[in-house]
């Protein structure tokens, strides 16, 4: 059998399988044995390759999140203007929309990490949190004493393309009468996304403005 004696394939093989298993029986299902013969690979090699569970689990989730290397590929300069950090804002959000949709594997990965404490699910979201602050911070200037919170409008937004995929993810009908499986529907979110981070900016240098105007 070609590559039976490639660690690499062996590995791939053993990390694919965490995948499947995930979108089959969830977070629920994973376990060494398992995975081991979803992977069509002896049990021991998992604790060769991997040293334990987690340990793959750990390999898997380092290949599925992909918000680092993105964040990376962004490569804002510290004194951004005000409109290229906007539709960075923009950019990320409506990026993060298409790939969680289309994610099964993500998706359940996300599910898992709202659901119950996991020490490598943790990690995982403040690895995210923390690169994601990186660049809020970015934005802090035009935002100070403005009254508005970029980090609170980003949080509902986050928050809002987590629950509203997931739910369609589940066939749970629509959501104000937001149907992600129209087209129409899924276009009119990426649009109300921008439209979102926009206003926030708006909002804030209104306010900046008509404080200026005071002294």
């Amino acid at each position: 059998m070609p590559g039976k004696r490639n660690p690499e394939d062996k590995i791939s093989r053993l990390t694919g399988a965490v995948g499947e298993t995930l979108k089959e029986k969830g977070y629920q299902g994973l376990g060494v044995n398992k995975i081991a013969l979803r992977a069509g690979v002896s049990k021991p090699m998992v604790y060769e390759y991997f040293g334990n569970l987690n340990g793959l689990l750990k390999a898997y989730i380092g290949q599925k999140d992909s918000w680092l290397p993105y964040f990376a590929s962004l490569e804002l300069p510290d004194k951004s203007t005000t409109e290229e950090l906007k539709n960075c804002f923009i950019q990320m959000l409506q990026d993060q929309f298409r790939y969680f949709h289309q994610e099964k594997e993500m998706q359940k990965l996300v599910h898992w990490q709202i659901s119950e404490y996991n020490p490598l699910m943790r990690a995982a979201c403040q690895n995210r949190e923390r690169e994601g602050v990186r660049l809020l911070e970015l934005a802090e200037n035009h935002f100070r004493n403005s009254g508005i919170s970029l980090k609170a409008v980003m949080a509902m937004l986050v928050g809002g393309i987590y629950f509203n995929v997931l739910h369609d993810s589940a066939d749970a009908g629509t959501v104000a009468g937001i149907d992600l499986k129209n087209k129409k529907d899924f276009d009119v979110m990426l649009t109300t996304i921008a439209q979102v981070v926009e206003w926030a900016f708006q909002a804030a240098e209104l306010a900046n403005a008509a404080k200026s105007t005071l002294f």
